[in-house]
């Protein structure tokens, strides 16, 4: 058992079951009316929506793979391990460019805080190896 990966996969089920539910209805709030917005304004929605899909996948996959490494369910595999760190240290790092790059307030920073979780299961991840 390695309780670092099971902390972090906790985080990212618990994570899950909060993007699934308050992403959705973020999301959903922030469609576009039809019949007033311009197609691009609706195509870009789309394709964002179905990138938030995107992530319920990674989401699931990672929380998946990381418990069942922290409970010896499948054996530990460094490159695996690797790749989990490097996708949400990557994640963390990437969140907080795009909201540096979009000149966001500091306040965006807390409201927008899931760079911590990325963080947070980054540096579980890199313990437990």
């Amino acid at each position: 058992m390695n309780g670092y990966f099971i902390a972090a996969g906790t985080l990212l089920v618990l994570s899950l079951f909060v993007h699934t539910i308050a992403g959705n209805r973020f999301y959903s709030a922030a469609r576009p009316d039809p019949r007033t917005a311009t197609p691009k304004a609706c195509e870009a929605w789309l394709m964002g929506r179905c990138g938030v899909q995107l992530i319920t996948t990674d989401l699931t996959l990672a929380a998946t793979f990381v418990l069942l490494l922290g409970a010896g369910v499948i054996p530990r595999n460094r490159w695996l391990e690797v790749f989990l760190l490097v996708q949400f240290g990557g994640w963390m790092v990437l969140w907080l460019v795009s909201l540096a790059a979009e000149k966001a307030e500091k306040r965006a920073y807390l409201r927008l805080c899931q760079w911590v979780l990325f963080l947070l299961v980054a540096l579980l991840i890199g313990l437990g190896m």
